[in-house]
């Protein structure tokens, strides 16, 4: 007795209550005899794989297998590797009873090829659910030419490097080609419904709920003004469990949806690494020039009633170093300077090398003590210890700058008053902090610890 007759004889084994006594479906008998109602050739066939369970007089004509022997056939088996291919990209999530849109396939049946049109539903026999293969000779007669381009279309879409999908307006899939499982690679059973998409590829709950209002009330403004939606970026967890950045795009034609899904993660990878080097000196690690005066202008003009300060740091002497040692050892001590710095400031400002062997800091909501004390840190840390450099060490110290912002003051003229004090500290004898006084008075160099306004 083959699996299927014994499932018959002994009811569900092991299946899943899809819904109640309510959706528990007909019986095999009942089954049988209404397939064989039908004279056109019926196929049941697995839920989650293409493996046929039953099926009638019909498809036994048809395939030439006896009706007893369909349980455990591949379809493959029945109408080749290739329509066995197209049969797994036409997706059934209507509800159940409702038959698909029909497809057309090109099938090997019995070594002689054969163009079939495909239609499948869902149906339920005793709790157990599965897909029912209707199968006809097609073109039906004056629609050859039709029959044609569908063939046609189907193998250009599953040649695409993109994702494509039809679904009803309803959002249920009706057709997926092939990069659409290589993107993704969720099968059908996978995903029921939308609400089955949204959970897999969105596993963050709060991300989903973004991604999905994204989509939703993008695709409701394109079909108002009657256009293609417009293109948007989200990051989709993949079956494998990767992340990619997938762009979408959608337009409503008629009854349907087409989706496109493009995945653009190392286009989208290769846009930040050139945005990061527009903006990070490649050295340090640290902000360039034109990205500090980017960020400080920025919150200069944000906090206009905070106080700031601005701290120029030069490192002393550091042209001895590039020619005793080499520009190599400079590079380490300026590497090693940045790892100084990174660990005194922390998250208190932005920092960036301005150029050579010159760096700004600005310090958000500082005051003339808080901003000295900082200043204070980074030149002790940098003194306190010398650098090895290429197994020597070597002593290292830096000059500092500082100017607190002042009323009605721009980014630039409190960075030049900064940059007069750190000449100024230069000149007094290198390794201190100089504050500039208020621009309004003559400026007063402090000593390492001591200044005044």
């Amino acid at each position: 007795m083959c699996a299927w007759q014994k499932q018959r004889s002994q009811g569900s084994v092991g299946a899943a209550d899809i819904g109640g006594a309510e959706h528990r479906g007909r019986s095999r008998d009942e089954l049988d005899f209404w397939i064989n109602a039908v004279g056109s050739p019926l196929l049941v066939v697995e839920r989650r794989s293409l493996v046929a369970r039953s099926g009638n007089r019909g498809a036994s004509v048809m395939f030439g297998v006896d009706a007893d022997a369909f349980d455990g056939v591949a379809l493959s088996d029945l109408v080749g590797p290739e329509a066995n291919q197209m049969l797994g990209q036409i997706w059934s999530n209507a509800p159940v009873g409702v038959t698909g849109e029909p497809f057309l396939i090109r099938a090997l049946v019995r070594d002689s090829e054969r163009l079939l049109m495909v239609q499948v539903s869902k149906i339920v026999v005793e709790q157990d659910e599965f897909r029912l293969f209707s199968f006809v000779d097609a073109p039906p007669p004056g629609s050859v030419a039709l029959a044609g381009w569908q063939e046609k279309i189907i193998d250009v879409l599953n040649w695409l490097p993109f994702g494509f999908e039809i679904s009803t307006t309803d959002e249920q899939i009706q057709f997926a080609n092939s990069q659409f499982g290589v993107m993704f690679g969720y099968s059908q059973h996978e995903i029921e419904n939308i609400d089955d998409w949204f959970r897999l590829a969105y596993p963050d709950p709060e991300y989903r709920v973004y991604a999905r209002s994204k989509w939703e009330n993008e695709i409701i403004q394109a079909r108002i003004e009657k256009r293609e939606m417009t293109p948007f970026d989200l990051d989709v967890r993949t079956a494998s469990g990767k992340d990619r950045t997938i762009q979408f795009r959608h337009m409503t034609v008629g009854e349907f949806n087409v989706n496109l899904y493009l995945d653009v993660t190392s286009e989208r990878a290769a846009a930040r690494d050139l945005k990061r080097l527009s903006e990070i000196d490649p050295l340090t690690g640290v902000m360039n020039r034109r990205h500090f005066l980017d960020r400080a202008a920025a919150a200069w003009s944000l906090g206009e009633s905070r106080a700031m300060a601005v701290l120029v740091l030069d490192l002393d002497n550091f042209k001895s170093i590039n020619d005793r040692l080499g520009h190599s050892a400079g590079d380490i001590v300026l590497k090693e300077f940045t790892r100084r710095c990174d660990e005194a400031v922390g998250d208190a400002g932005l920092f960036a090398r301005f150029g050579g062997e010159e760096f700004v800091l600005l310090l958000h909501d500082s005051d003339p003590a808080s901003a000295m004390a900082v200043a204070e840190h980074v030149r002790v840390a940098t003194n306190r210890e010398p650098f090895m450099v290429h197994g020597a060490p070597v002593a290292v110290s830096v000059s500092i700058g500082l100017a607190i912002r002042q009323p009605a003051e721009q980014l630039e003229q409190s960075i030049s008053r900064a940059d007069e004090a750190l000449y100024r500290a230069k000149h007094a004898g290198r390794n201190q902090t100089v504050a500039a006084g208020d621009p309004a008075g003559e400026p007063i160099a402090s000593g390492q610890l001591t200044f005044a306004f």
